[in-house]
């Protein structure tokens, strides 16, 4: 190098991050996805009404594996006739029945919960509990508030956002807080606000 040549500047680029505003909610889809109970709230209501539909439409019980196949590919059509682009149904269509699973609402013939465990999609489901949307996503919300662990009132708008954003102009924040707030009101007999401002649950799932 000449005596009088400077080395050149190294110009560093920041590594784009999610934005501090994002974070929580962020940190809230990445546990979900974790457990492979993250659906997005569009999909996951075209899931709802297609499980719903196979069953009812079948004489006969039918296996988990075969539900989650047959809801998948229903949702792709009905997706595709209502102009929503959706990259993979059948991740989708699982990790939906996976919540419906840890919720308890897929029942056998005998009225039972089918159980979240390894046995579970070769089990037949017959029939839906009864407000099994809602009985499901009160799962979701119960499963944060006990995985995280520090959940509080300030997350209600996080919570909307990951459980219930339909990316939707005509629906309101306050719509989907209000859903959050709906929910915690049901699941009160498991989860109670602590003195020191965080949900806490009061017994094991």
């Amino acid at each position: 190098m000449h005596p009088t040549q400077q080395p050149a500047r190294v110009i560093r680029v920041p590594t784009p991050a999610t934005p501090a505003k994002f974070a929580r909610s962020r940190q809230m889809i990445d546990c979900l996805r974790a457990e492979f109970l993250y659906t997005e709230k569009r999909a996951r209501d075209i899931l709802f009404h297609e499980i719903q539909a196979a069953l009812a439409a079948s004489a006969q019980p039918i296996p988990v594996s075969r539900l989650i196949r047959t809801a998948a590919a229903h949702a792709c059509r009905r997706a595709a006739c209502i102009g929503l682009a959706f990259p993979n149904w059948n991740i989708a269509s699982r990790a939906t029945v996976h919540a419906m699973l840890a919720a308890g609402v897929l029942l056998r013939t005998d009225g039972s919960p089918i159980p979240r465990n390894a046995a579970a999609t070769s089990a037949e489901a017959a029939a839906l509990r009864p407000g099994f949307p809602d009985i499901t996503e009160a799962c979701l919300l119960e499963f944060l508030i006990r995985k995280l662990g520090n959940v509080t009132p300030r997350d209600h708008t996080a919570l909307a956002h990951v459980l219930f954003r339909q990316f939707d102009a005509r629906v309101s924040r306050e719509h989907l807080e209000a859903r959050v707030t709906a929910l915690l009101s049901a699941i009160s007999d498991r989860v109670a606000l602590t003195p020191s401002g965080t949900y806490a649950a009061r017994c094991a799932m």
